[in-house]
């Protein structure tokens, strides 16, 4: 097994090649069970080798020599003793079977200390950093810039003002260097590096992202589309642990979709352009501005907003709705049963398709429809065979840090699996 622990590529070197493709590091290499363990210790620790080897179909032997090596790499550490019987299942209900109670085994944990990164998110006109230990959980406190002046130049530089505090919160919080830095945006990024869509950036033509901020900051970067970085993070380290399938929509300025299977998002060349939100979900819904009526594009806030000054006879903005519901305004509830309706109806046809585990919601209006959850299950159960199992849905809200996190969510299991599992299902 190759320690590869803080190798830096010559950031300056052949910078005449815009958009090559450059290795993000790898803590180290190893066989694939040691990766796949290493990833099941970061997401079920406190975790026994007994438990282990059960979920792998490995040999208690196999396993030992495995988390011997990753503990002397300093990635994985005892934490005392865990009782047999108390071994910890799976987020998706699944147990593992004992018949006899043994001793105690040792604990097992991830050295989330050992290792730190830097996630920024780039929304409209905020860009939102954190840095992360390697349980993407945040180190100090996130970071915020308005994006005023949206030149690649000038971007790049706001990008490495915020890395820079970011590296400053984990310089005082005596941890190591960030091993990596990413960043995520509503768009495409080719070779997770190349920026080639990115709508509310205005850019006429692609830009290499990566290698800018690889040159300024001096830290591999990777570039991902958000919806896929906030999948990874649900499957890794949210509501999507444990789960074979799950799906993720968001509703906010935009609709947004995304699938991951054993918590890696499906990619695809199409990724990053919003199909789902024209989507039809409500035949008599308001027209979008493709000319399309009724189709998910009715969720977002901006329709939203429309809706409601259409209903109230008056301008009216999204705030003005959240108020309204606060205050039981008739109007307002109307519209909110509709469009928790229309949602559920959008639940359905993903489900229908996507045949997920479970559906989660997210973005910074979803927290408004575990108000009208009853209208969401209706409009679902609408478009679903009777005999169908209820798909569950989650409404995970709308905290921007999961943002911020979600792209070094990513940079995390890019280093502990390498590039060639790290971005495709098993």
């Amino acid at each position: 097994m190759a320690d590869r622990d803080n190798q830096r590529s010559n950031h300056h070197e052949n910078d005449d090649r815009s958009g090559e493709a450059r290795s993000f590091p790898a803590w180290f290499t190893a066989s694939r069970y040691t990766h796949r363990i290493t990833v099941e210790i970061l997401q079920h620790g406190p975790i026994s080798r007994v438990a282990l080897a059960r979920r792998f179909n490995l040999t208690q032997g196999a396993v030992s020599r495995i988390t011997n090596d990753l503990t002397h790499l300093g990635v994985i550490r005892e934490a005392g003793t865990l009782p047999q019987a108390d071994e910890p299942g799976r987020q998706d209900g699944r147990k593992h079977s004992s018949n006899s109670v043994g001793r105690p085994q040792q604990a097992l944990v991830i050295r989330r200390e050992a290792k730190t990164f830097i996630g920024i998110n780039l929304h409209g006109g905020t860009a939102l950093a954190t840095a992360t230990d390697l349980a993407c959980r945040p180190v100090g406190r996130s970071h915020s810039h308005h994006i005023r002046q949206r030149s690649p130049s000038q971007v790049v530089r706001m990008l490495s003002n915020l890395a820079q505090e970011c590296m400053r919160e984990i310089s005082q919080a005596g941890l190591p260097s960030p091993s990596g830095l990413a960043i995520s945006l509503g768009g495409r990024a080719e070779g997770d590096r190349v920026v080639t869509y990115a709508p509310f950036l205005h850019w006429s033509e692609p830009v290499d992202l990566a290698t800018e901020m690889e040159n300024t900051c001096d830290l591999p970067c990777l570039i991902f589309n958000d919806l896929d970085a906030l999948a990874l993070y649900e499957g890794w380290f949210g509501e999507g642990i444990g789960l074979d399938r799950f799906a993720l929509i968001t509703m906010g300025s935009g609709i947004g979709y995304a699938l991951s299977e054993h918590g890696m998002p499906v990619s695809s060349p199409d990724e990053g352009f919003g199909l789902i939100g024209h989507q039809l979900v409500d035949p008599d819904g308001p027209v979008c501005y493709l000319g399309h009526r009724g189709c998910a594009q009715c969720l977002t806030t901006g329709s939203l907003a429309e809706q409601y000054s259409h209903a109230i006879g008056q301008a009216a903005s999204l705030e003005k709705l959240v108020k309204d519901l606060e205050e039981d305004m008739p109007q307002a509830e109307t519209l909110l049963n509709l469009t928790g309706y229309r949602l559920g109806v959008l639940i359905a046809l993903v489900a229908n398709v996507a045949l997920p585990d479970k559906v989660l919601v997210g973005g910074e209006t979803s927290y408004l429809m575990k108000r009208c959850i009853e209208s969401v299950r209706k409009g679902t159960a609408a478009f679903r065979h009777s005999q169908m199992v209820e798909v569950p849905v989650k409404i995970i809200g709308s905290d921007w840090l999961c943002w911020a996190q979600a792209p070094a969510a990513r940079a995390i299991a890019r280093y502990l699996q390498g590039p060639e599992e790290a971005d495709k299902p098993e």
